[in-house]
């Protein structure tokens, strides 16, 4: 165990797991924060990253076999401001968090889980918690290397998702906003407005090439088969005889009933009737018999064909276009998923047959390829030879690397694309692979978990480029400026954009509610926003923030008379009891300095003019001369703003 000094009033951050994540954050948040500490809780392993880890200042190490009680306990965690818990366990992170919360009710939770969906649940047994997925959030870099463009970014929030796409005409979902990317990062302007990028909301809905084609499919089968357009031949001559029949007198019942028993080879004879008749009741008795026959083929045909199409698998070797992904682990899961979502077609490669990803690549069409991504003849069964891009995503570096050369050995113009665990190496690999790309899926990670740790209220992140923006929820107090006012007023142009509504913790939200839905204390806002207008609907949120549009002045301001050849002067005190009372005092003195104040004092003004002799500063408003040089106005008195002093007593984790 190691330990480093803890600065009084630092912000202590604990970190918990066996991964290089654990590493990233704490570079990251020491460099945001110049005197916080980091407490790191990792598995009874020494990884190549541990002394890099040691060789930070204010870090501190203690290895533990599992975040049990005494190890939080002796990590911190009662006092420190965030814990984040990174293992690979969605239920074990859970668990930890439970024990968390019971020491520390109100630690910021920063909890990792490839189970979103889950995740967006269980966030609400928690005062302030945020759910993330590695996988997730590093799956839209790879897609984009993998096609060679900007791939559609997702977010998954509960039921819903979140999504990035190059134009609002390319969304077949409400747009929320317009993203315009900047030199300082990007804006949030409004729909219709000029922007670079769509941000739309939708639930997702997996694609299927089958159901979209399916009766175009049914129709080519229909025309190209011998046997059934045979048949649709002999039933046209039927329905033709039926209409002769007709046409000699028979009437259309009596002619139908006599097709359908002539075809079905129970003609009688009838010497009666007319010879017209007998020639048609003839034809027809002969072509019922050379449909039989043809039925019977098409039945047995068609019931071998469902045996055979039953047992039978597509030929991923002779696909074109389309992208083989190794590995269907957590990373890979999630890029099939959302390569399907795109339309891509896609070939998955594992070489476990119970792989966590074999019954959702199953699912949605994916054929699936078993077999070692380094074996020739695996990466032959997937059509690599064929394929647009090769990405390797399984849990080994070795493999990933050993595969990545001998994808490259098939063609020039692949794209291979591979995930490693290790920053460092990624980076060699890049460079020395100039074909290939390298990502570290922990790197790709790090800075949206690095903002959930230090942003309140923060429950997932989307990441566009280099740029972070921030989902937050955030809940309207009683006496906030959002408090009887519309939606639309929590909108900061280029800054927030509200997604949902939600009326009570546990209740359904209102995704895209009306702009005129008028907010009331408990409501919760689900809100999209850079860092800055985070912090601005923070405030607008909390309690005691007076509106914008709310009028300070209470009353007409006073008229005071001249007396006097000296002009009054006028000074507002304002005394504070336990921050909560306020009372006002108006002194007016026509000669007579201002007297002396023993209250403490809040202003609004930034100017604050120090008084004479050992009197405390107190906040004097000049008045503005009139048209007449005897005459002063008294300026309106505002109230105290209490989201200033509020930002004054804030931690510097919030």
């Amino acid at each position: 165990m190691e330990s480093a000094g803890t600065a009084a009033g630092a912000p202590n951050f604990v970190l918990c797991g066996g991964n290089p994540l654990v590493h990233q954050l704490a570079v990251r948040l020491l460099e945001r924060y110049g005197e916080a500490t980091v407490t790191a809780v990792l598995p009874a392993s020494d990884p190549e990253w541990v002394p890099l880890l040691r060789a930070l200042d204010r870090v501190r190490v203690i290895f533990a076999a599992r975040p049990d009680e005494a190890t939080l306990r002796a990590a911190g965690v009662a006092e420190a401001h965030a814990l984040a818990l990174l293992d690979n366990g969605d239920v074990e992170n859970f668990h930890a968090a439970l024990r968390a919360s019971e020491m520390n009710p109100r630690i910021r939770l920063v909890i990792r889980m490839f189970n979103t969906g889950l995740g967006f649940r269980i966030r609400t047994l928690f005062a302030d918690c945020v759910v993330l997925s590695i996988s997730e959030m590093a799956a839209p870099s790879l897609i984009a290397a993998a096609l060679g463009e900007r791939a559609v970014t997702y977010l998954r929030l509960g039921e819903r998702t979140l999504y990035v796409t190059e134009s609002e005409t390319e969304s077949v979902h409400p747009v929320i906003c317009g993203i315009r990317e900047s030199p300082d990062g990007v804006e949030l302007v409004a729909p219709g407005e000029p922007a670079d990028r769509a941000l739309a909301l939708a639930t997702r809905v997996p694609y299927s090439p089958r159901r979209r084609h399916r009766w175009l499919g049914v129709f080519r089968y229909l025309v190209r088969n011998t046997l059934i357009r045979l048949m649709l031949v002999l039933l046209c001559l039927v329905a033709l005889g039926c209409c002769l029949l007709v046409a000699t007198g028979t009437g259309w019942g009596a002619a139908a009933y006599e097709t359908l028993l002539d075809a079905a080879g129970a003609a009688g004879s009838e010497p009666e009737k007319r010879p017209m008749f007998k020639v048609l009741q003839l034809a027809i008795t002969f072509v019922g018999l050379a449909m039989t026959p043809v039925v019977t083929a098409l039945v047995v045909g068609g019931v071998l064909r469902a045996q055979l199409t039953a047992s039978a698998r597509p030929d991923p070797s002779r696909y074109e276009n389309h992208v083989v992904v190794a590995g269907l682990g957590n990373v890979g899961m999630r890029i099939v998923e959302q390569l399907s979502d795109l339309g891509v077609r896609v070939v998955a490669l594992d070489h476990k047959e119970d792989a966590r990803g074999t019954a959702l690549a199953r699912s949605l069409g994916v054929p699936v390829v078993f077999g070692q991504a380094t074996w020739e003849d695996s990466l032959h069964a997937a059509g690599v030879a064929r394929a647009r891009a090769l990405v390797l995503a399984t849990n080994s570096d070795a493999v990933n690397l050993e595969a990545a050369m001998l994808g490259q050995s098939y063609r020039d113009d692949l794209r291979v694309v591979l995930r490693l665990s290790d920053d460092d190496l990624a980076e060699r690999v890049q460079r020395s692979l100039q074909k290939a790309v390298a990502r570290s899926v922990f790197q790709l990670a790090a800075p949206g978990f690095a903002a959930a740790l230090v942003e309140s209220r923060v429950i997932a992140t989307l990441s566009i480029d280099r740029t972070t923006l921030l989902v937050a929820e955030l809940p309207v107090e009683s006496g906030s400026a959002l408090a009887g006012r519309p939606m639309h007023a929590a909108t900061l142009p280029g800054r927030t954009r509200v997604l949902a509504v939600q009326r009570a913790v546990g209740v359904e939200p209102s995704w895209q509610p009306p702009p005129d839905t008028v907010l009331t204390p408990g409501n919760h806002l689900i809100a999209i926003a850079t860092r800055a207008g985070l912090d601005e609907l923070q405030i607008l949120c909390a309690a005691g923030t007076p509106a914008a549009s709310a009028d300070p002045v209470a009353e007409s301001p006073p008229v005071l008379p001249p007396s006097g050849p000296v002009a009054p002067t006028v000074a507002a005190v304002r005394a504070s009891v336990d921050s909560a009372a306020v009372t006002e005092s108006l002194i007016l003195s026509q000669t007579a300095p201002v007297a002396p104040v023993d209250a403490a004092v809040v202003t609004e003004s930034p100017l604050t003019l120090p008084l004479s002799g050992s009197v405390a500063p107190a906040a004097v408003v000049a008045a503005e001369p009139p048209d007449s040089p005897d005459t002063a106005v008294a300026q309106p008195i505002r109230e105290p703003s209490a989201s200033a002093s509020a930002d004054e007593r804030t931690d510097p984790v919030a």
